[in-house]
């Protein structure tokens, strides 16, 4: 697939498919990102959905500075806090809700991976919320620190520092469900 910076631009241009093809894209991405300081699936895919309607309808200039992954999911930052802040429900649900079994053929093998994914997921959701944004972004959105730098307001020294603590709160986390540090 091509990049979402071609696809917005073909979008701008009046191919309708560009859009579809940056939702295609980047849909689930940015709401596993938003929910990991949101804590909340549901409002994570209502700011998601919000955030592509900005796009839709607005149009906002891209600025070719950043990725488009880093432009796109910093208004998704943004979107969720002002959405997070017009809506005062409280729902919770946990990811651990929303998980499914596959139609893979070792079933046993899948069910350890899935309880081992299960316990990062817990251990993660047990972190200081910028920790468990930044741990999302470099390690599952394999991002860079100057990315999550600019999606998070902070500076790379701040993003090096987070990282590191966000390491070793993990591994206290970790080391902390199980008793021997395995997972």
């Amino acid at each position: 697939m091509e990049n979402g910076a071609s696809s917005y631009l073909r979008f701008l241009n009046g191919d309708k498919n560009g859009f579809v093809d940056i939702v295609k894209e980047y849909k689930d991405g940015l709401i596993l990102f938003i929910n990991s300081f949101v804590r909340d699936i549901h409002i994570s895919e209502e700011a998601a959905d919000e955030t592509f309607l900005k796009l839709y309808i607005k149009k906002p200039q891209y600025k070719t500075e950043y990725s488009f992954k880093t432009w796109l999911y910093t208004i998704g930052r943004n979107t969720a806090i002002n959405y997070m802040r017009k809506d005062k429900r409280h729902r919770f649900s946990s990811i651990d809700d929303y998980c499914y079994i596959a139609d893979d053929v070792d079933i046993e093998a899948n069910y350890i991976q899935g309880e081992q994914n299960i316990l990062i997921h817990r251990a993660i959701r047990g972190l200081k919320k910028e920790y468990s944004q930044v741990i999302y972004l470099i390690f599952f959105e394999q991002m860079s620190n100057a990315e999550a730098a600019r999606i998070m307001g902070k500076s790379l020294r701040q993003i090096s520092d987070l990282i590191y603590r966000a390491k070793n709160a993990l591994k206290a986390e970790l080391e902390g469900s199980d008793g021997n540090g395995q997972v």
